[in-house]
């Protein structure tokens, strides 16, 4: 066996690696060469030749790893005939050829994606610098706006929404509006992305996650337990990231401005309510003794709606909440995204800061 088949997987993975630096420090590069252009061909290859099938890919992804450990144990424990020095050897160096293996499917299949230009610059969003006033003004104007769209769905504010969307409708009417808004912002929006709620509820709620987008399958999958109400804005936030972004503030952000001119009422108030949401949040963890006089305000039935809400996700405690925490973390800095888990709250500013620009 030659020495470049041999190591084949290695060379490839130092060149990922050595181009990731190169596209951190290029982002211009990124958005032309791969962003818009080697991506755009790896979205269309997925969509059209496995969007189809009936079921997740993950289901296959998984049978395929089981089927690698399956393999490798048998020949680590079975092969007497091989001395164990050579077998330990030969199970080490082919672990670290698929670990390297998957580092170069993740980037070349979607990863890159997080070095691209940020979507401030794109957009020439001004840097705005929230205030606890500017923070109380912009939570009740969104107050004022979530409860008037919530009446467009259901008269009683008495009792939580009871009309659910369609689940059938779900995954086409969110992608066509994420679509549109990319378009409106001229991104371009290749293939067909498919968004999926694979395994039972709960399986992903249980490590964290709502949804989670799967570069390796190019699907987008959100869990099967989340409350109704969320799963739209949920997989809205997981097409953005089908469509080429990794940072996770700026698909909160765009998954807010596809949904908010969605001309599905229930699709739009899952949007606002996740928006009015992180405000409320926000501000709650300033002012807990102010936003718990403000929320005794709020009608019955929208407090039903929020309720709901936390109820589901108690349904399913996350393990290990701290580890993930602090994985996901030093995944996300490893990227690029130097806040880290704190790039989720970069919504507030992006809306904000777009929203003043459209005034």
């Amino acid at each position: 066996m030659s020495i470049i088949k041999k190591y084949f997987w290695f060379f490839l993975a130092a060149l990922t690696l050595l181009l990731r630096a190169f596209f951190q420090s290029f982002p211009n590069w990124t958005e032309q060469i791969y962003s818009r252009g080697i991506f755009q061909g790896v979205r269309y290859a997925i969509d059209y030749l496995l969007g189809w099938l009936p079921f997740p890919l993950v289901y296959i992804l998984f049978g395929v790893l089981l089927w690698k450990l399956v393999a490798g144990v048998r020949y680590l424990v079975f092969k007497k005939t091989i001395p164990i020095r050579q077998r330990l050897l030969t199970t080490g160096r082919n672990l670290l050829a698929f670990l390297c293996g998957v580092i170069v499917l993740f980037h070349w299949m979607w990863g890159y994606n997080y070095s691209r230009i940020s979507i401030e610059q794109h957009l020439s969003l001004p840097e705005i610098t929230l205030t606890e006033a500017d923070l109380k003004t912009a939570l009740d104007e969104q107050t004022s706006l979530v409860l008037a769209l919530r009446t467009q769905i259901q008269a009683d504010s008495s009792r939580a929404i009871a009309v659910e969307f369609p689940t059938t409708q779900l995954e086409d009417a969110v992608r066509q509006d994420v679509e549109r808004a990319l378009q409106r912002l001229l991104y371009p929006t290749p293939g067909k992305p498919r968004g999926r709620q694979p395994f039972w509820d709960g399986f992903l709620l249980r490590f964290g996650a709502a949804g989670i987008y799967n570069p390796f399958t190019g699907e987008c999958n959100i869990d099967r337990g989340l409350y109704f109400l969320t799963k739209p804005y949920n997989l809205a936030h997981e097409f953005c990231h089908g469509y080429g972004f990794g940072d996770e503030g700026t698909c909160n952000f765009l998954a807010y401005l596809a949904l908010e001119k969605s001309e599905q009422p229930l699709l739009r108030y899952s949007a606002e309510l996740d928006f009015w949401r992180e405000l409320a949040g926000t501000y709650r963890r300033l002012q807990p003794d102010t936003y718990a006089a403000f929320r005794a305000t709020l009608p019955a039935g929208f407090i039903a709606d929020l309720d709901n809400i936390y109820k589901k996700m108690d349904k399913y405690p996350e393990f290990f909440a701290a580890f993930r925490y602090e994985v996901y973390d030093q995944y996300l800095k490893a990227q690029g995204i130097a806040e880290g888990m704190e790039n989720y709250g970069k919504v507030i500013p992006l809306v904000l800061a777009y929203k003043r620009g459209e005034k």
